[in-house]
């Protein structure tokens, strides 16, 4: 009870105690009444999906602020719930975490129970020394006039640059994120540069209609030797980092580290592969199997044909390095020529095998990534998210994604 309600009055000057008014005792009756619900205390939950994992590569995936909005947008995978507003009231949140380059701060004015999804700032420099998933605390901190500051604190698992969330299954939730692989694909890469360079292409200045059939295959068959050349190997490891029963997550390299390092599993290329084709207005898609992954890419602008490559055969038929005599350069060009007609082949006849599965219904294992439509559901290259390029920057200059169905032997 309020302290005005249980006081005792002080004694007056001879026997006659002060007696307040019958008004007044009617005002602080209504004033004890009334200042619980003005003192209300909130509450906050903190939730993340899955429970206890963030994948800081979701939120850099997409642009920061909302063109319509200027709202800086979260992937919703954290959420913070206000709990007991009684009334309109103004509050503060902050959040705050190891690897954030400053904490979040959400400044906003309630009405009733909400649910804020709020956008953490990740220094992108800090996560990429990040090579396995980082235990640490989440704290979330909530003001307001007329409370005292809550804090919660929440452990929670924070997940490398390099690993991609494309399936959660949690309670009866099932999440498909399959559409985030496009985020490595990175049309603007500093790398493809180098690459196009080296295969002796010159990237389009603006949105122009892509070469035709023959133009497209010998494009691609000058980067697959480009790639030869640089001497990009397929890796036969294992991408899968977690394959259920909650998480679904593969290792995808940074378009730079595959470069450096010049080694690719089969979604590594493949993603390489996509960014160099995008850059040059040729529509590509990534093909998801169970442990594997192949590109594809259409060879018409009505998207009603395409070609697939098997991205293992990197490398084809590359001597061993057992002596110190190296391949001349028309060496190489032979090798990749053969191995660039192997991978379609190869390519070809996998997606025959797989194309039943690929409605839909049998994913997470199996799917089919268009990079356009991929980009129309918001998807950015993680440069985006981290800033590197404007949100409004000329991403990909594919064509949009074609309305007409494809043949039985295409996507």
């Amino acid at each position: 009870m309020h302290p005005l309600a249980t006081r005792k009055p002080p004694a007056l000057r001879g026997t006659r105690r002060f007696r307040p008014n019958f008004g007044l005792r009617i005002c602080a009756a209504i004033f004890a009444a009334f200042t619980p619900m003005l003192a209300s205390a909130l509450s906050i939950d903190v939730e993340t999906t899955p429970s206890g994992d963030v994948f800081p590569a979701l939120e850099l995936s997409q642009s920061a602020t909302d063109p319509a909005t200027s709202e800086r947008l979260g992937s919703g995978l954290l959420r913070v719930r206000v709990e007991g507003v009684r009334m309109p009231r103004s509050i503060r949140l902050t959040i705050s975490t190891p690897g954030l380059v400053v904490p979040t701060v959400v400044d906003a004015r309630l009405d009733r129970d909400t649910v804020l999804r709020p956008r953490l700032d990740w220094d992108v420099e800090n996560l990429r020394s990040l090579v396995a998933p980082r235990t640490q605390i989440l704290r979330v901190t909530l003001s307001a006039d007329g409370m005292k500051t809550l804090t919660r604190e929440l452990a929670i698992r924070v997940h490398p640059l390099d690993e991609a969330l494309y399936f959660v299954h949690e309670g009866g939730a099932r999440i498909d994120l399959g559409w985030a692989f496009a985020a490595w694909v990175d049309p603007q890469h500093p790398v493809v540069d180098e690459l196009l360079a080296m295969a002796g292409i010159e990237a389009p200045a603006q949105h122009l209609p892509a070469p035709v059939r023959s133009e497209r295959l010998r494009q691609v068959r000058a980067l697959w030797t480009a790639l030869e050349r640089r001497g990009l190997r397929y890796a036969d490891e294992g991408a899968g980092i977690s394959q259920g029963p909650v998480i679904y997550s593969q290792r995808v390299r940074l378009l730079s580290t595959t470069w450096n390092e010049r080694v690719a599993n089969c979604l590594d290329g493949s993603v390489l592969i996509a960014s160099a084709l995008e850059r040059l207005g040729i529509g590509s898609f990534l093909v998801l199997v169970p442990g594997h992954a192949f590109v594809g890419f259409y060879t018409d602008e009505g998207r009603r044909e395409a070609e697939f490559l098997e991205t293992t055969l990197l490398g084809f038929r590359k001597p061993m390095q057992r002596s110190a005599q190296v391949e001349s350069d028309e060496q190489i060009r032979q090798r990749a020529l053969a191995g660039f007609e192997a991978a379609r082949r190869a390519g070809k006849t996998r997606y025959r095998s797989v194309v039943p599965r690929l409605d839909g219904q049998h994913r997470p294992d199996y799917a089919l990534v268009d990079i356009s439509t991929a980009r129309a559901y918001g998807i950015m290259p993680l440069a985006v998210g981290r800033g590197d390029i404007r949100a409004g920057a000329p991403l990909i200059t594919s064509a949009p994604v074609s309305r007409r169905r494809s043949h039985s032997h295409s996507p």
